[in-house]
């Protein structure tokens, strides 16, 4: 019996306009009546995930920024951990190599050099407010929860693994679009994080459903019996999957609730 679902956000739960499907938002509401958790794995920060738990129901949980922060059904943090201002600047240091576009969040707010056309294609933009430091050479900066980088890609894989070796591997680096290279904090992921929600809940792995669509969703899948891919998943994800659903996206996450909880 499935106990616990937690699915991404972007390209998985959410359509191409960013809403949840008529039909799976009725499916997702059953599942929290017959007290089923309700989990959103994404590496949005809160602000903009917490739309989606007031659309869903207030009992929905929160894993947000990739896993660096858990936020259970009475908006309590339950676990936060971010990068430390040195891993900051060496990221900003290869950026400024590569002439790369990047990012931080601060204080539930988006941190930039200057608002560009990168930063405006961060659908996070559109529920939080931006922070312009001007020259993040001179910024006095806060630790944070994630990094994210824009590159070409081709490129994407090659960067990579250049910051892992520039980083010494300390930090945890995934990809959930072809464009964006996202960095956490070390021992960090959506598998680690639902792993630890999952231990407070005292739910075991054969109890949850993971679904996802892209790369940084591997480890939440891992850690479920039932790892499920949508239809517009990446191959590497649906190589790893207990099941592909047929639809794809919101309608994807409909037909695995249907087919698998309800």
């Amino acid at each position: 019996m499935i106990k616990l679902v937690v699915s991404d956000l972007d390209n998985t739960l959410l359509e191409k306009d960013n809403k949840i499907n008529d039909k799976t938002l009725t499916i997702l509401k059953e599942c929290l009546s017959k007290g089923v958790f309700i989990v959103l794995g994404t590496g949005r920060l809160y602000q903009s995930a917490k739309i989606y738990k007031d659309i869903i129901g207030e009992e929905t949980y929160i894993i947000c920024y990739n896993g660096s922060l858990i936020v259970d059904n009475k908006d309590k943090v339950v676990f936060s951990k971010n990068l430390d201002v040195g891993l900051m600047k060496k990221i900003v240091d290869f950026c400024k190599l590569k002439n790369l576009y990047c990012q931080f969040y601060e204080d539930g707010k988006i941190l930039v050099e200057r608002v560009t056309e990168e930063t405006r294609i961060d659908p996070d933009l559109k529920n939080a407010n931006a922070i312009e430091a001007i020259d993040f050479a001179l910024y006095d900066f806060k630790p944070s929860p994630k990094a994210m980088i824009v590159a070409d890609p081709n490129l994407v894989g090659v960067y990579q693994e250049e910051l892992r070796d520039f980083l010494d591997d300390e930090v945890y680096i995934a990809q959930s679009q072809n464009y964006l290279i996202e960095i956490m904090p070390k021992d960090v992921d959506k598998g680690k994080s639902l792993e630890y929600l999952c231990h407070k809940l005292n739910i075991e792995p054969f109890e949850v459903m993971a679904i996802g669509d892209n790369t940084n969703d591997r480890e939440m899948l891992n850690f479920s019996s039932y790892s499920i891919a949508v239809a517009n998943a990446v191959d590497d994800l649906k190589d790893a999957a207990f099941y592909v659903c047929e639809n794809e996206r919101s309608l994807g996450v409909a037909e695995a609730l249907n087919k698998f909880v309800l």
